[in-house]
């Protein structure tokens, strides 16, 4: 039985149990959090380019046969030519022919590893490349930055040859020789890159390989271009390859600053860019179909 005094002391209970801000009873069911969207940063086209670079970096240098092909050609061509007509000149002859062939093998890791541009476009890559989101512009920059790492190991290659065959240079002449030559290659990376857009299958490497041997004969890197008629040496100054030479020889030598050969390689590399735009364009198109 209740007395009033029960009932006052139950009602107090009742009314202080549900007065705001009391704590509500933990069997009471309990609203679910929103999920927090997470935002993953999209990469940059320089981190694009950068990862492709790389990646076509690792790729060719992992390629036994190429890297064989732009490394111990040349060195063998330098031993051989270096025995046959080193010591003319009182030795200058030597250091000539270590340029020319560390130019030629640059030559060859260049247009070669331009034209393997043709294998992204044939087995797909390229589309898939496009379809990550990797621009036209990012795709030729990534193309030109490996090219241009690939070539530093032709250079280095024949230059250590050559020093401890008998070339005398400073190291301050013989590494600006190197540097020289190799950005005297951007063309030549630029026609490759355009041989591998413009032609198609196996095309593209033997195109390659007709076109480096002949910037290498026009322009003087086997023989002398003097020991050539008037009209191919008048062709020869004009390829981008005389030039590249004459360059390395003012760096070891201290001749006379080839000015018109800058000229020469610069109109080629804007030429070449151009043409690697318009067919970049072409090859992007049809990738996409």
């Amino acid at each position: 039985m209740t007395t009033p005094a029960d009932s006052t002391v139950l009602s107090s209970h009742t009314s202080t149990s549900t007065s705001p801000g009391t704590l509500a009873p933990t069997d009471a069911p309990v609203a679910p959090e929103a999920p927090v969207a997470r935002t993953t940063a999209t990469p940059s086209a320089a981190r694009r380019t950068v990862h492709y670079a790389l990646h076509t970096t690792r790729m060719t240098v992992t390629d036994v046969p190429f890297m064989v092909f732009t490394i111990a050609l040349p060195v063998g061509m330098y031993l051989l030519f270096s025995m046959m007509f080193g010591d003319e000149a009182d030795g200058q002859a030597r250091g000539m022919i270590m340029i020319n062939m560390a130019a030629y093998g640059g030559l060859g890791a260049a247009v070669t590893a331009g034209t393997k541009i043709q294998e992204d476009q044939r087995n797909g890559f390229l589309r898939q490349l496009i379809v990550a989101g990797l621009s036209p512009r990012s795709f030729l920059a990534g193309s030109i930055l490996a090219a241009s790492a690939v070539i530093i190991p032709a250079l280095a290659a024949v230059g250590l040859v050559g020093l401890v065959s008998g070339v005398e240079a400073a190291p301050t002449a013989f590494l600006a020789t190197l540097a020289v030559l190799w950005l005297g290659l951007l063309p030549t990376i630029l026609v490759g890159l355009v041989l591998g857009m413009v032609l198609k299958g196996g095309a593209a490497m033997a195109g390659g390989v007709v076109t480096m041997m002949a910037m290498a004969i026009f322009g003087g890197l086997w023989m002398p271009l003097e020991m050539f008629p008037t009209w191919m040496q008048s062709f020869g100054h004009a390829i981008p390859t005389y030039w590249i030479s004459s360059l390395g020889e003012w760096a070891l030598y201290g001749t006379s600053f080839p000015l018109t050969g800058v000229a020469v390689i610069g109109a080629w590399t804007a030429a070449l860019a151009l043409l690697c735009t318009v067919s970049m364009s072409r090859a992007v198109g049809l990738s996409r179909r």
